[in-house]
């Protein structure tokens, strides 16, 4: 009853976006009874939206193999990918190729098709981005935002549209690209998103405007940068 108390305390407070109360009412919780998969994916939340990525990665990784005890390959395989984004976009190309590839695995034993291949498409995005093939990266984002579409995912359209939106005006098509960037951003004042994506879109956003009216190119692309948090554009 004690557990489950701090339980009800942590994700109401994370319900009222109050991170630090219910990343504390977590770690709380986890100490006294090991949490299951969903809350553990909601403390992963907290630690992030705290700018302490490697606490999210760790409960994340919990959270992953919890899911996989369970045979729940798709859910696993968002944990993985969500952690393998997280360490690609921090320099540490190696663990998350190693993530990114087992969501991968854990999708292709699935016979039917998801959403999650689309969150997959995006560090091909950032790569053909990074890489100066604008056409090519486009492509590829405007794939990630059909399936987006298709399966009712939010945050993956929102995540792929700003990037289709931001590799078009790279590539020349700068009216085009400004009005999916504009399009994206309406995602993020409507309350659409979940709260880390929310974070990620609005700076990715202002970050792709400003690289565009300044008639420059960033070493790193400004998608991915907002991928380290909301913190990223304060």
């Amino acid at each position: 009853m004690v557990t489950e108390d701090k339980l009800t305390n942590a994700r109401g407070a994370a319900a009222r976006r109050s991170w630090l109360e219910g990343h504390e009412a977590f770690a709380r919780a986890d100490a006294g009874a090991p949490l299951d998969a969903e809350d553990l994916e909601l403390y992963a939340l907290t630690a992030l939206m705290l700018a302490r990525d490697d606490d999210a990665v760790t409960i994340l990784e919990r959270a992953h193999h919890r899911r996989l005890e369970r045979g729940e390959h798709v859910p696993a395989a968002t944990d993985a990918i969500w952690i393998g984004l997280n360490l690609a976009y921090r320099g540490a190309v190696g663990p998350a190729s190693g993530w990114l590839g087992r969501a991968q695995r854990l999708l292709d034993q699935e016979p039917a098709d998801c959403a999650q291949r689309g969150y997959l498409l995006l560090p091909t995005v950032f790569r053909l981005e990074t890489s100066g093939e604008y056409a090519e990266a486009a492509a590829t984002a405007a794939q990630a935002v059909a399936i987006g579409e298709r399966f009712g995912d939010r945050d993956l359209f929102a995540l792929a549209l700003h990037a289709h939106g931001h590799c078009l005006a790279l590539a020349g098509d700068v009216a085009e690209g400004l009005a999916l960037l504009d399009e994206a951003m309406v995602a993020v004042t409507t309350g659409d998103l979940s709260p880390f994506v929310t974070g990620i879109v609005y700076c990715g956003v202002i970050l792709a405007c400003e690289s565009v009216f300044s008639n420059r190119t960033w070493s790193r692309s400004p998608a991915a940068a907002s991928f380290t948090g909301p913190r990223s554009c304060s």
